[in-house]
């Protein structure tokens, strides 16, 4: 979306079920982003999305691998919007800045997963068939901590962070919520943030 020449807005989105619960915010934002003249990509890693790989092929190193792969072909220079557990993928992108909504450690999405699986009393992780393989490398995966760095959560989250939104956490609400307030002010928080980056 937007024009074909940098700067560009490299978005990776939640991960399984929180995707799924994030997506129309995230997308609003990115259609903000881009009607106001940023380049805006947002592609599917692999086992999720319309990804063809199935869900129990994917793994960490092939997520950050296709992370890094898109960033190489995108006009450049690149900013990173990770959304929860996307802030774990972009750890070898060369990003001019990154912007990170409410970031997860692998030990935290680990822990989620573990929880939904329980509650639904299945096999699987609330549908995913997730390898042994992937949850390993979750346990010590962590966002990337590097400047420059805008950190972004809720008014709920204690945890520390650059600003905060109004409102429930919609990965948290039962339905996939279309929040397009809580779209308008995320894009224009990224928006302020990359002015700000660009100098």
């Amino acid at each position: 979306m937007g024009p074909d020449t940098g700067p560009t807005i490299l978005a990776l989105p939640a991960l399984f079920e929180e995707a799924n619960r994030t997506r129309a915010i995230l997308s609003g934002a990115l259609r903000r982003l881009a009607d106001a003249g940023w380049s805006v990509a947002l592609p599917d890693l692999p086992g999720q999305g319309e990804s063809l790989v199935p869900t129990d092929e994917a793994d960490l190193v092939a997520w950050r691998t296709a992370a890094t792969a898109a960033a190489e072909h995108l006009p450049q220079p690149i900013h990173v919007l990770a959304v929860r557990a996307g802030a774990l993928v972009d750890t070898e992108i060369a990003a001019a800045s990154r912007y990170y909504w409410s970031p997860m450690t692998g030990h935290e999405l680990k822990r989620e997963l573990t929880r939904l699986r329980e509650l639904g009393h299945d096999e699987d992780y609330a549908g995913n068939d997730l390898s042994d393989a992937l949850l390993a490398q979750l346990h010590g995966a962590e966002p990337t901590i590097t400047a420059p760095l805008r950190v972004l959560r809720m008014d709920s989250d204690p945890r520390p962070a650059d600003v905060r939104l109004p409102g429930a956490a919609p990965w948290r609400a039962s339905e996939p919520p279309t929040d397009s307030s809580l779209a308008a002010l995320l894009a224009n928080d990224v928006a302020a943030w990359l002015t700000t980056c660009a100098g």
